[in-house]
């Protein structure tokens, strides 16, 4: 599916700040932050990067949905396909094969972890709105 900058920067976000606050209390003293806020911004840069090399490819095999006036909506089918179909491809391009190679069960913990994620990431966007509808103003 098509998405914007803004809603997938949002998604991306979203998943980065989840992943910072699932982690145990002593890695958080660790970095030296307690919340996001106050996470350095190099620990910062280095989660929201991880997260998007997830998000990014599954956000884009997810079918197109076209929704105006709230957040795409899908079902646990589909981002399940659209996550399978990302992480196979991730892992088939660095050796060919190598899905094929996972267990059955590495293979579904893994799509359904990234299905989560890919929820995650989604509800999280911003409401979106119609082109058609946009009024520019005339000083622009």
């Amino acid at each position: 599916m098509r998405f914007t900058e803004h809603e997938m920067t949002v998604a991306v976000e979203a998943v980065a700040r989840q992943a910072f606050e699932t982690l145990p209390g002593f890695m958080r003293r660790k970095i030296g932050a307690a919340t996001w806020a106050e996470l350095p911004k190099m620990d910062r840069y280095r989660l929201l990067s991880a997260s998007s090399k997830l998000l990014i490819p599954g956000l884009t095999a997810l079918p197109e949905r076209p929704t105006v006036g709230a957040t795409p909506a899908f079902t646990t089918e589909e981002y399940a396909e659209a996550a399978e179909t990302a992480l196979r491809d991730r892992v088939d391009r660095d050796e060919p094969g190598a899905w094929e190679g996972l267990s059955e069960r590495k293979r579904r913990k893994q799509v359904e972890a990234a299905a989560v994620t890919l929820r995650v990431g989604v509800e999280a966007m911003p409401h979106r709105q119609d082109p058609d509808a946009l009024i520019v103003p005339d000083h622009l």
